[in-house]
């Protein structure tokens, strides 16, 4: 069980951060102010998680709140507001939210 639990933290926060990385992108893309304090948020929610040290026991987190209100702040980003080089990575990044919400929720259970 302990290597389970160990590849579930792992890839939790893989894609965090892989979260994390399009949210420093786009703080740099011209975007409404709107958009880009709810990056902000965001993005601090997100560093909350990942500075758990031990992100098994962090059960406290709601991540899935975090997530859905991420999943938002990436719908409320048109896609015609975005270089074209970011639309494929913000796409990534929207597939990965529920692969994450999946990953937590197992990891939760353990």
């Amino acid at each position: 069980m302990g290597d389970s639990r160990s590849t579930l933290v792992h890839d939790v926060r893989n894609q965090l951060s892989a979260m994390l990385m399009l949210i420093s992108l786009l703080e740099k893309v011209e975007l409404t102010s709107d958009i880009h304090v709810r990056l902000s948020t965001s993005a601090a929610e997100l560093r909350t998680v990942l500075a758990e040290p031990d992100l098994a026991s962090g059960t406290h987190h709601d991540l899935d709140t975090v997530l859905d209100a991420f999943l938002e702040v990436l719908t409320d980003v048109e896609k015609t507001q975005l270089p074209e080089e970011f639309v494929s990575l913000r796409a990534d990044v929207v597939a990965r939210i529920p692969m994450t919400s999946a990953l937590w929720a197992s990891l939760t259970q353990l």
